[in-house]
């Protein structure tokens, strides 16, 4: 993780150089930009580490082999087809939540599964969707990507055993 981090940060120091060197209000105004998201953002990460303790506190061993784990088999599927299309909000809320589940013992399957539906089927912007490019668009498009997250989820399961 550390190294990440120091990725990161050597980015960000040369984007900043390169905006100092380029323009004089250039790095004010990034800072204000920044500060924007940030206040924007931090609700949100605060609610998706707050739901991580939370899922980490309330899901037992046993519930996690039962029902995410490889032994689940297809109820893992299921599991990360339902979290994934039910989870709100974007990469703050979701990758946090795919974290804690591999920490705490759900399959390469139940997470794939659950990250794809998450990007595919998020119920939550479905009304958006619907708004901007119709009912008939949106249908076709789910009805054509309804079989991707499990798919991706088995996919993801076997190819595991020979890259993780």
């Amino acid at each position: 993780m550390w190294v990440n981090t120091v990725v990161l940060v050597a980015i960000t120091s040369v984007l900043f150089i390169v905006a100092v060197w380029k323009a004089q209000g250039l790095p004010v105004e990034a800072l204000r930009n920044s500060w924007k998201t940030f206040t924007t953002a931090f609700p949100l990460i605060v609610c998706a580490f707050l739901c991580e303790g939370l899922i980490t506190s309330l899901l037992s061993p046993e519930w996690i082999r039962k029902w995410l784990a490889e032994e689940a088999g297809w109820r893992s599927i299921v599991v990360g087809c339902i979290a994934g299309a039910l989870t709100p909000g974007g990469p703050y809320t979701s990758f946090p939540i795919a974290m804690v589940l591999l920490k705490a013992g759900a399959s390469v399957t139940t997470v794939v599964t659950y990250l794809t539906a998450w990007q595919l089927w998020a119920f939550t912007r479905y009304p958006l969707e619907i708004a901007f490019v119709g009912a008939p668009l949106t249908v076709l498009r789910f009805t054509t990507t309804v079989f991707v997250p499990p798919l991706a989820g088995l996919l993801a399961g076997r190819l595991s055993r020979f890259f993780l």
